[in-house]
């Protein structure tokens, strides 16, 4: 059933989450460093736990939800396509991941008048790690999927 695929899908979403989270805070923080602000690792320890509490609770939408509503969608979608392709479910969902992490950093732009509000988004190099974040968090999935009843996502 598919309520055996949470607990695989919540660790996925955390992987995909924290990933792209860190990546953000230690992004500002690279930039901060070079025009000379102070960055010790107290600092760096206390903004990257404050940001992955920040950014998940708070602000309009929070990044835990967006990526949630993505990977569903992708994972949908990559459940679909196994049931017609030969394709290894491992592939498959990391290929899903991927997608997902890459439609947020190619689509908030166009949604935020070209704007790029994830700092790690900003260089292609970053989108480049966040869309392998993405990949390992559905590999992750994939690979972790529970065989079940006939509607069982296996």
């Amino acid at each position: 059933m598919i309520i055996k695929q949470i607990p695989a899908f919540l660790i996925s979403l955390v992987i995909a989450t924290f990933l792209l989270v860190t990546h953000t805070t230690a992004t500002n923080l690279i930039w901060l460093h070079s025009i000379n602000m102070p960055v010790d690792f107290n600092l760096v320890l206390s903004t990257m736990a404050t940001d992955l509490i920040g950014m998940n609770s708070k602000g309009a939408f929070p990044a835990v939800a967006l990526i949630s509503i993505v990977l569903l969608l992708a994972f949908i979608t990559a459940r679909f396509i196994s049931t017609r392709t030969a394709i290894k479910k491992t592939t498959l969902y990391a290929m899903a991941g991927g997608t997902a992490l890459f439609a947020i950093v190619a689509l908030m732009p166009l949604a935020f008048y070209n704007l790029d509000l994830i700092a790690g988004a900003r260089t292609i190099t970053g989108r480049v790690y966040l869309v392998l974040a993405g990949a390992l968090a559905g590999y992750y999935f994939g690979n972790h999927l529970q065989k079940g009843d006939s509607n069982a996502l296996n």
